[in-house]
């Protein structure tokens, strides 16, 4: 009975740790041991980049300005270069009720822009608006391939768009997400031979009976109509809801009644979210039909085009020109962190002759993948690698492809 007594005080005075007598609690134990010693992640490259430049808000406080006064980028042609500028942007005039806007763009390839525009945004407690605006470019260099979809990547020209339109648009809001519109103004071009010397200029290869305009330039009056029912989240940054467009343009030839025509956009954007709205399908589709007048053609630097930056991506810029568009986008997009989307896309279009061609049939196509920086759910610069049967083409641009 002694020695019974004295085994179990032996028993009971063993260190706790010799109660783990399993190996699950022997795997179990090294993990916390392992866990306690960690140190902390710490990024490196783009990702510490990327969240610095959220940590510091860099991107707002570069897009919000002072007094008025901010940098802008990017807003011309694809094509340009690099283009900045100096912007004056007021959406407090009056107590909100006037919107001023005025700013010159300058790109590396010494192509500019110059904008100005008044607005009241705000008539009739929110259910009308007025709009008016000025716009020059200076475009020295514009891609041309010659016209329609059997045009040759050899075939590479350049050619000099300068135009100046003034317009005015009046509209109104009958119901919730529906905006109605009617716009007017005069259209002043001149097309000339492209400062491009790496290149032939357009008419040193084509002529005006391949490229209607080329060397006749003439003034145009316009006048249309718009018609939008837009119910997207945010249409800076959309993750679900739906666009859908049409508008009317017609073009009076004013000087040599020889490019009189009508133009008919029609446009549809959906949105489908999953998971919380971290991840989005982006689909598109769009056209543009023209109807030239009796005895009458589109010229070329009014024509429909495809090829660039926000509609076939895997191909060089203003590719394909024709008197009539079909366009085919989609896009998956997911948040990879805050601030920062991926994307991959497929886009398919072709330009046509006759609007009897209206159909899916030789469509080009192009796919490829992206990144998309957003500020304030606002898409502020994209990245997009698009790849075709041309080769591969890289794009960085400070808007949404659609």
């Amino acid at each position: 009975m002694e020695r019974f007594a004295i085994v179990l005080c032996t028993i009971a005075c063993l260190p706790a740790v010799a109660q783990i007598t399993t190996r699950a609690d022997e795997i179990q134990e090294e993990r916390r041991k392992k866990q306690a010693s960690l140190e902390p992640d710490e990024t490196r490259g783009i990702e510490r980049a990327l969240q610095q430049i959220k940590e510091y808000k860099v991107l707002e406080r570069f897009t919000a300005g002072i007094a008025g006064f901010r940098l802008r980028l990017g807003g011309m042609a694809t094509g340009s270069g690099f283009a900045i500028g100096p912007e004056y942007l007021r959406r407090d005039l009056a107590d909100g009720k006037y919107t001023f806007r005025a700013s010159t763009v300058l790109s590396t390839r010494s192509w500019y822009l110059q904008e100005v525009q008044f607005s009241a945004p705000h008539l009739l407690q929110d259910s009308a608006f007025f709009d008016l605006s000025g716009v020059h470019r200076n475009f020295g260099s514009l891609n041309y391939y010659g016209p329609g979809p059997d045009s040759q990547k050899t075939g590479r020209s350049n050619f000099r768009l300068e135009d100046t339109d003034f317009s005015a648009t009046a509209g109104i809001r009958p119901f919730k997400n529906v905006v109605a519109a009617a716009t007017g103004g005069y259209l002043l071009v001149n097309a000339g031979p492209g400062i491009d010397s790496r290149f032939t200029s357009a008419e040193q290869i084509y002529t005006e009976a391949t490229a209607a305009g080329l060397t006749q330039q003439t003034n145009f009056l316009h006048a249309g109509g718009q018609l939008q029912y837009d119910y997207r989240d945010n249409p800076g940054g959309p993750r679900r809801g739906g666009n859908y467009f049409a508008n009317f343009n017609w073009y009076l030839d004013r000087d040599l009644n020889l490019f009189s025509f009508r133009r008919l956009n029609l446009e549809a954007q959906q949105y489908f979210p999953f998971f919380h709205e971290r991840r989005v399908i982006a689909l598109r589709a769009r056209s543009a039909n023209t109807y030239a007048s009796s005895g009458q053609r589109v010229p070329f630097y009014l024509q429909p085009v495809l090829g660039g930056s926000d509609d076939l991506r895997g191909f060089r810029p203003f590719r394909f020109y024709g008197d009539n568009l079909l366009l085919m986008n989609a896009e998956y997009r997911w948040e990879t962190f805050s601030g920062l989307d991926a994307a991959l896309f497929v886009d398919a279009g072709k330009v046509y002759d006759r609007r009897s061609q209206l159909n899916l049939h030789d469509l080009e196509t192009s796919y490829g993948f992206g990144l998309r920086a957003n500020v304030r759910n606002n898409v502020f610069l994209r990245v997009d690698v698009g790849f075709s049967r041309e080769g591969f083409q890289v794009w960085l641009k400070f808007n949404n492809v659609f």
